[in-house]
């Protein structure tokens, strides 16, 4: 990773991410990088928490034939999961960015799943009432201003037997020791950059409330916590904080020197063997609908 560390382009001034939606939506300023970069992270982001997923979706009875979406699906690598999994019936992903939806088109086509689709859109304009027989979200509603709105969608389009699938994280299970100054950097101007822009790190302990404040029911409900003492996930905190970098010096949480100086000890702890690294708790719930 030391190759990585060295300058950073943060381009601060104009924030791709900042997204004027139609002004029946509420606007919705993603925090994390997009692009060909985001898309990258989105893969490591996969590969580390695809083995906790994957055992959902056979616990919860993703099988052929049914009908999916996955809403905030980034560059598909989940789609693609979803799609082998439910074939020969068609899973659509959707996300607002544009390039990450091209390269998984690309993907896509290369992998050969033809029951893979892909849409563009702000998921505040969604509305597809009985259209699933699985409605599918990952690390999507920490971002979005109106998450129990967003739930109610969710559960609207499930049809009667479906099933309706969140995960998200709880930033306050991040831990390391030995203490980092540029671990407990990052934990805190994460929080405070999503938080100014609409969104919540700790949602996930809220999840299992929102549930029952969108008329869903009482879901069932695991919690997953990952950690990291080697290998490329343990460069997730360094990997976000300089995807969230733009944010962080154009809110004003930090400066520039600031955020530079914790990526250099991010690095640093990524690269030693003797530091552990805790990542959030991941919270997981579904609730089916009757027949």
């Amino acid at each position: 990773m030391r190759h990585a560390a060295r300058t950073h382009d943060f381009g601060i001034g104009v924030d791709p991410n900042c997204f004027l939606q139609p002004d029946n939506s509420p606007v919705e300023r993603y925090v994390i990088r997009g692009g060909q970069r985001g898309y990258d992270r989105l893969k490591v982001l996969f590969r580390d928490r695809w083995p906790d997923t994957s055992a959902l979706f056979a616990r919860v009875g993703l099988a052929p034939g049914m009908e999916a979406v996955d809403l905030g699906c980034g560059g598909g690598d989940v789609t693609f999961e979803i799609a082998r999994l439910v074939a020969p019936a068609m899973v659509t992903g959707i996300d607002l960015d544009e390039v990450k939806l091209a390269l998984a088109r690309d993907d896509a086509a290369t992998r050969g799943l033809a029951n893979a689709r892909f849409r563009a859109m702000n998921l505040n304009d969604w509305h597809e009432p009985a259209a699933y027989d699985a409605v599918i979200t990952r690390f999507v509603l920490q971002h979005l201003s109106h998450p129990v709105e967003i739930l109610r969608r969710m559960w609207e389009a499930v049809r009667p037997g479906g099933v309706l699938i969140v995960e998200d994280a709880d930033f306050g299970g991040w831990a390391c020791y030995p203490p980092s100054a540029g671990f407990d950097f990052f934990t805190r101007t994460y929080g405070e950059a999503i938080s100014r822009r609409g969104g919540d790190d700790s949602i996930g302990r809220k999840l299992y409330a929102y549930f029952l404040e969108a008329a869903i029911g009482r879901p069932e409900i695991q919690v997953t916590q990952p950690f990291y003492i080697e290998g490329e996930t343990k460069t997730l905190p360094w990997t976000t904080l300089e995807a969230t970098a733009d944010p962080i010096v154009a809110e004003s949480i930090a400066s520039r020197d600031e955020v530079e100086a914790a990526l250099l000890d991010l690095e640093r702890v990524a690269e030693d063997p003797g530091t552990l690294i805790v990542g959030p708790r991941i919270f997981q719930l579904w609730c089916r609908r009757a027949k």
